[in-house]
């Protein structure tokens, strides 16, 4: 007799917990994803076979109205040797984009510590603010600008600067 009692106790101890526990998880956002595959609100990856080695900065030239400044900038992200430049910048380079973020800590590697700021950020946020002309330096990968049709960014006060990495 015992022994049913304890089958029975460990029967509603279970059918407890699943009530309180299971029935929640089976209802939630979470399990349904799960249940449904990919969500209908991501995006598709964008896939690099190969990168090809191009990057592109776009240097807002709004934001440095010291031409002297802005011509040491532009030689500067072409590759060239300029001398101290009195200037803070900051890089952005889009999220998923490790080639335009290797770019960028490169750049950054060349100047004085704390002189050039990267910031990372989802790549619609960024081209946004691209379009918009509130940037000051975005670096991207010519794959990545391709893709997201970043072409858009390129107004009549960004120069557009395009560098091929010579393997």
């Amino acid at each position: 007799m015992k022994m049913l009692q304890v089958i029975k106790h460990i029967c509603i101890i279970w059918c407890g917990a699943f009530l309180i526990l299971g029935l929640p998880f089976l209802g939630s956002d979470y399990f349904q994803r799960r249940a449904a595959g990919a969500d209908a609100v991501s995006g598709a990856s964008v896939l690099v076979e190969k990168p090809s080695g191009e990057y592109v900065v776009l240097l807002n030239r709004a934001l440095h109205q010291n031409t002297d400044y802005l011509e040491q900038w532009q030689l500067f992200f072409r590759g060239e040797e300029v001398s101290v430049i009195f200037e803070d910048i900051s890089c952005s380079v889009a999220t998923g984009d490790t080639g335009g973020q290797e770019l960028a800590r490169s750049f950054q590697s060349r100047l004085p510590e704390n002189q050039m700021r990267i910031q990372t950020e989802d790549v619609t946020l960024l081209l946004s603010r691209a379009d918009h002309g509130k940037f000051d330096v975005i670096v991207l990968s010519k794959e990545f600008a391709d893709s997201y049709a970043a072409e858009t960014a390129y107004q009549d006060n960004v120069d557009v600067i395009v560098l091929r990495d010579e393997q």
